[in-house]
């Protein structure tokens, strides 16, 4: 009888830049639960139809051309007749989205990912500030998924009957998903960002390699390399890449854009490295720790909320502080082996798409 009724619960999201892995564990619980979900996604990086097979997923992939978009939302909104609908902000089509769904008489839930409320300021009172504004009225609900816009979002003004706080969550690997034998030394892997600090990173790991020059490393997120317009900070990414090539470590350090097979990388990592201003909660922590790689971050806004002393360490952005870390946790064994089970554990307690998608229906009722 339940299935039934949730499968009348049809449900369009609108916003997304593109699908890929993250988003693909939604739609696949989704599927599992038997609710039918409709994506309509821009495709920047150019990977959607990839990830969408991959899952199962149905996607449509929208024009460049906005008045199109307007077209194929409206369509959507009449022929596949969903009952809520999710909108990500990303830009002005987030008040266009907001006003015909709204029109259509949908249930509005937004889903707030990390930088969304920075550049609103009720004082200017500036568009960011109306469309979010308008969106808390015509909202059912407000997703945040990271504690500095719960902040942000009472700093605001906005209705606080109107926010749910749903963390970000990864699916446990599955027996046929799981290699054996871990072959990658130091991984980072996630997009880069200004508040990413992955050319320190790149010091750490040349500190590192004059000690056991053997490792095997590899860093992610430079896209620059295969996809300059999906680039976040290509500054930041050319500084580093200049760095690894004037220091003789590109043999050393193996440098990659964006990697379709993120899970195959976090089953094979021993130690996951993400110095950042914010960590939690970060799908590529979460999904590396899910696999046993045993995490090191920076003393990040929410780090202690998911990494403590049994599964992983927080540590200060000092280099010397990271190698002595990395080379303790490489050399001893049983301590690496300890805090990679205690890590699992932490994901499959706090962190799994059972949750997400239990915390998801409370959002919708």
């Amino acid at each position: 009888m339940r299935n039934k009724k949730l499968n009348k619960d049809r449900t369009l999201v609108l916003g997304l830049e593109h699908f890929i892995d993250k988003i693909g564990y939604q739609a696949q619980i989704y599927y599992e639960k038997n609710i039918k979900v409709k994506y309509l996604v821009s495709n920047k990086n150019g990977n959607s139809e990839y990830f969408a097979e991959k899952y199962n997923a149905n996607i449509e992939v929208l024009p460049k051309n906005r008045l199109f978009i307007v077209y194929k939302l409206v369509k959507n909104l009449i022929i596949y007749k969903p009952k809520f609908v999710e909108i990500y902000d990303t830009g002005y089509m987030f008040l266009i989205y907001l006003i015909f769904s709204a029109l259509f008489n949908k249930k509005i839930i937004v889903i707030l990912r990390g930088h969304e409320l920075h550049k609103c300021n009720r004082k200017k009172n500036n568009l960011n500030y109306f469309m979010h504004k308008l969106g808390v009225r015509l909202s059912y609900k407000y997703v945040i998924k990271e504690e500095n816009l719960i902040y942000e979002y009472k700093a605001l003004g906005f209705d606080e009957n109107k926010y749910i706080e749903i963390y970000n969550s990864v699916p446990m690997p599955q027996k046929e998903d799981e290699i054996v034998g871990k072959d990658i030394d130091l991984l980072y892997l996630n997009s880069i960002k200004k508040d990413r600090k992955v050319f320190f990173l790149a010091k750490v790991v040349k500190k590192v390699l004059l000690s056991k020059p053997d490792l095997n490393v590899v860093m992610t997120g430079f896209n620059t390399l295969d996809n300059p317009d999906y680039s976040f900070d290509p500054e930041q990414e050319y500084k580093t890449i200049d760095f690894i090539k004037k220091n003789n470590l590109v043999e050393k350090i193996q440098i990659k854009g964006f990697v379709k097979n993120s899970r195959e990388y976090h089953s094979r990592a021993k130690l996951f490295l993400f110095p950042t201003d914010i960590v939690f909660l970060n799908y590529s922590l979460l999904e590396s720790m899910s696999y046993g790689a045993v995490p090191i971050v920076s003393a990040g806004e929410g780090a202690e909320k998911i990494i403590n002393n049994d599964n992983g360490y927080i540590l200060p952005l000092d280099e010397d502080l990271w190698v002595n870390k990395i080379i303790e946790l490489l050399e001893n064994d049983e301590l690496r082996e300890s805090k990679s089970k205690n890590a699992i554990v932490t994901v499959q307690e706090k962190f799994s798409m059972e949750s997400w998608f239990e915390k998801m229906m409370g959002a919708r009722s």
